[in-house]
């Protein structure tokens, strides 16, 4: 299969774990809907310290709303974590090691392939597929009512509209959804596997789009991954590697977030006697407010993203040095109480800054204003169309993927 071979040979790596040994361990435990107590102990007392990654690289951990910020926007933090020397989050082999990855990318070259893409994910582009996701969700809720009550959400719902909107959008077969859950899992670290799994399963969602893309080639479409050939074959914009890395990134995570945000939206909503449910039941004209509060709140793991300084760096609470790592806590900055006033009650008339959830700076998600219409248009459906809806297993009882960048619902159990 074209490009498995390459990308195994790139996520190959020994880690140096020397002088690292007293530095705490990171990620700390907790439960997944739940950021750890070591946030807000830190955030006090050690808002600039180090920590010990699983792969027993050192990183400093930014855990206040205006470090992430400014960490966020910065250049000199780089994106590319592809080094000899860089820092991993895990030793096992991981997409994040492969350097032709967009979220690898920085400067021009990064810019080069945005440009490419971003044209598709437009707020005018993304208001023109609002009916298409109306439709949808309102196809898949027809399904979970006739089939009956108790369900399953996160596969009947929460993945499978994001995972067919991103495939209309792409030109995907839609009949092919269903396989994406555990190839989108691998590629994007949303699930613990051993490294052979992970690697299985990559190079057969590698080998699966390079299938397509040649199928597209063959019999040219109107659908994004026809625009993203056009590119690669045309002007010699985006390398054939590019190409593939591109379009499988953008099946991954045009499901794996999205998915994951909504299922943990319901697990609050639905929790504590449905009080919050009810509120948005009462007043439905405050979903928007509530989606961007909920996405503060719930965020998409207790885990952290990595940054490498390229030179020195003056944050708000210290200076990060040349060939530093940083891990970027976004739970952690998100429950901040300089910024976010009483930060562990989900409020929807909360007057606040942004959440950091989809990024900032160049690297700002491309997907948000897709992923904002889903996340709006998923739940209200579900308001309108299911008032009832109640989970039935407790919050103890959810379990979670524990990935290494989201950490998805395995299932929601609910009736209604």
């Amino acid at each position: 299969m074209h490009g498995v071979d390459t990308l195994i040979r790139k996520v190959v790596r020994m880690t140096d774990t020397t002088g690292t040994s007293d530095l705490p361990s990171f990620p700390f435990r907790s439960h997944s809907l739940t950021p750890p107590a070591e946030y807000a102990e830190r955030r006090a007392k050690c808002p600039f310290g180090q920590v010990r990654l699983p792969s027993g690289d050192p990183a400093i951990l930014l855990l206040t709303y205006r470090d992430v910020a400014a960490a966020m926007a910065d250049p000199r933090l780089s994106h590319d974590l592809t080094g000899p020397g860089a820092p991993r989050m895990t030793a096992e082999p991981s997409f994040l090691q492969d350097p032709d990855i967009l979220l690898n990318k920085d400067g021009e070259d990064h810019l080069r392939i945005r440009r490419i893409v971003a044209a598709a994910f437009t707020p005018r582009r993304v208001e023109r597929w609002k009916p298409v996701i109306e439709q949808v969700a309102d196809e898949l809720v027809g399904a979970l009512e006739e089939a009956g009550p108790p369900a399953d959400l996160v596969s009947g719902y929460c993945f499978a509209l994001p995972v067919r909107i991103i495939c209309r959008l792409l030109g995907v077969p839609e009949q092919d959804a269903p396989r994406f859950r555990v190839w989108s899992n691998a590629f994007s670290a949303g699930a613990r596997m051993e490294p052979e799994e992970r690697m299985a399963q990559v190079g057969a969602f590698i080998g699966y789009v390079d299938e397509l893309i040649a199928a597209k080639r063959a019999e040219p479409g109107e659908d994004l991954i026809d625009d993203l050939i056009a590119a690669c074959d045309g002007a010699d914009r985006l390398t054939e590697h590019e190409l593939l890395d591109l379009v499988t990134g953008l099946i991954a995570a045009g499901n794996e977030t999205t998915s994951t945000a909504l299922s943990r939206f319901l697990a609050e909503l639905l929790d504590d006697g449905r009080r919050l449910w009810q509120q948005l039941l009462d007043d439905p004209g405050v979903l928007p407010d509530a989606v961007d509060e909920l996405l503060r709140y719930t965020g998409l793991s207790n885990s952290a993203l990595l940054r490498l300084a390229v030179e020195d760096v003056e944050l708000p609470s210290g200076t990060v040095k040349a060939g530093q790592a940083i891990a970027i806590a976004g739970n952690g900055a998100l429950r901040d109480p300089e910024a976010y006033p009483d930060p562990d009650t989900i409020r929807f008339d909360r007057d606040a800054p942004p959440p950091l959830i989809f990024g900032g700076g160049p690297h700002y998600c491309l997907g948000a204003h897709l992923a904002k219409a889903e996340l709006n248009i998923g739940l209200g459906t579900l308001l309108r169309r299911l008032p009832t809806l109640r989970m039935t297993a407790t919050r103890d009882e959810l379990q979670f993927s524990r990935g290494e960048i989201v950490d998805s619902m395995i299932a929601l159990p609910a009736a209604w």
